[in-house]
């Protein structure tokens, strides 16, 4: 895997350092996708780098759902019931880690993030907690509760500084932006005339205009919402499609509920909506890209919006809300808009929609935007030097 100069020197001072990758899923998801490209990048500028998966039972994923959602502002706490499972599951995990094998472990997101408050022998590891999503604004008693358990980490990341989880002061903070790997297959160069072989396998008609969106089936991407800016939108443009492209990730049990409902409307929907779940291969998502007149990214609440710079980076501009990291990426009016409302979305889905021209502009600058800013070899750099801050202090 290439790097470039920068990121080389960046590593000089850290080769053999041993450095763990701890989170919930090995598929589906921006922290899966962003590891499989980071640990072999880290490996390859000599960083004893590895990735480890969390492994609870099915029920531990329940829990830590709502303490997802509720770090992101939902209202909905945890009963003493699920804190205690939380607790125990979480004891039991850090027995399957062993810190003297590290100098440094990242863990990611609120499902293994107890796991070194639980750790009860003694040990140099350093720890940094990698929160991927807006945590400005959460849930009272879940703040707390979940402060507690980071008091351990020497360091923590987030992806905008308006996402710190109030409360959490470690003695390392960083703010990191996420980034997509240029020459994974999803991200890697495609023609037209590649994608559209790519997807005659699918109830698509290629000559009629589309839009799509690429998120996990979750409530906080609004793919209700999707649907009703679509069917706004094709009052403009009465041939426009749309296809939601989504996978049921193994840490999120509602997947499999706001799907089913998708079904529901799709069988009722007359024409022109595709539903593509867990069987998209990653070049296949990215023909959906490059095809698209535009892509969605309708967000209720986003942690970064991977989705949104592979989209960018394939040449198609973005109609994306203006919440969390979506507007570091998407300059309203240059390579797509942001919105606030469902009319706003289906106006501007119908404006690309009508004018190639235009969305094909925006479609190139979105990919500039993304080479300049948010590409891995920057992330590698961002967090080898957290690394290296936390270790000094040992």
């Amino acid at each position: 895997m290439e790097t470039d100069k920068k990121t080389r020197e960046a590593a000089t001072s850290l080769k053999g350092t041993r450095v763990l990758h701890l989170n919930a899923t090995a598929n589906g998801g921006g922290v899966a996708e962003i590891l499989r490209s980071e640990v072999p990048m880290l490996q390859a500028l000599g960083i004893k780098a590895d990735w480890q998966v969390i492994k609870p039972p099915a029920g531990f994923f329940e829990v830590t759902k709502k303490v997802h959602n509720a770090l992101q502002g939902d209202h909905t706490g945890l009963t003493p019931t699920e804190w205690k499972y939380y607790e125990d599951v979480s004891k039991e995990l850090a027995e399957r880690v062993t810190p003297g094998d590290w100098d440094v472990i990242m863990v990611h997101d609120p499902q293994p993030a107890a796991i070194p408050y639980f750790r009860t022998d003694a040990s140099d590891t350093k720890w940094i907690w990698r929160c991927h999503v807006d945590s400005s604004s959460p849930h009272d008693g879940v703040r707390k509760r979940m402060t507690k358990y980071l008091l351990p980490y020497s360091g923590g990341i987030f992806s905008l500084d308006s996402y710190r989880l109030p409360g959490f002061q470690p003695e390392h903070l960083a703010i990191i932006p996420p980034a997509i790997d240029a020459e994974s297959p999803k991200n890697r160069p495609m023609d037209e005339d590649e994608a559209q072989e790519l997807l005659r396998a699918y109830k698509l008609d290629l000559s009629r205009p589309f839009v799509v969106q690429v998120s996990r089936f979750d409530q906080w991407k609004d793919p209700l919402g999707v649907l009703e800016a679509w069917r706004l939108a094709k009052q403009t443009v009465p041939e426009l499609q749309l296809v939601l492209v989504g996978d049921s990730a193994d840490d999120d049990p509602q997947a499999p509920m706001i799907l089913k409902e998708l079904r529901s409307v799709q069988e009722a929907q007359d024409d022109g909506l595709l539903i593509v779940a867990d069987e998209a291969d990653d070049r296949t998502v990215k023909a959906f890209q490059t095809l698209a007149v535009a892509a969605v990214q309708k967000s209720l609440r986003e942690g970064f919006g991977l989705t949104v710079t592979e989209a960018l980076w394939a040449g198609t501009p973005v109609v994306g809300s203006n919440v969390g990291g979506i507007p570091l990426q998407v300059r309203d009016g240059e390579d797509g808009y942001l919105v606030e409302t469902i009319p706003e979305a289906a106006d501007r889905i119908a404006e690309l929609a009508g004018d190639p021209a235009l969305a094909k502009r925006m479609g190139a600058a979105g990919r500039r935007i993304v080479e300049e800013k948010f590409l891995m070899p920057r992330l590698v750099r961002d967090d080898l030097r957290i690394i290296k801050a936390v270790l000094e202090d040992a």
